[in-house]
């Protein structure tokens, strides 16, 4: 009787154990991911993404996950032989977006 009791006990815990991890796995979403990159218009020229692509994806139900500096470009600018020409750094933001993946 000892021994069934226990059988009983441990079926009952891997019974709980199954359920709950089945449940912890249902509640957590998989992610549709997406990342957006600025355009290479010429070389070693680029172009910030539009605003419009952005807001597209939004109303598309994509979530902003993170952005980050794509790419640092250093320009000269002006000055004359007296004073050595100005340097401007420009950056062009990488987008990174999520969305629940819809269960089929």
């Amino acid at each position: 009787m000892r021994n069934s009791a226990l059988v009983l006990l441990l079926i009952a815990a891997g019974a709980v154990l199954f359920a709950q991890h089945r449940a912890t796995e249902s509640d957590s979403p998989s992610w549709e991911v997406r990342s957006v990159f600025p355009r290479e218009v010429s070389p070693a020229h680029y172009e910030q993404v539009p605003e419009r692509d952005l807001q597209r994806l939004a109303d598309e139900g994509w979530e902003l996950a993170g952005v980050t500096p794509f790419v640092y470009r250093n320009e000269e600018r002006g000055g004359s032989n007296l004073n050595p020409k100005a340097v401007v750094t420009q950056t062009y933001p990488a987008y990174f977006f999520r969305r629940p993946k819809t269960r089929r």
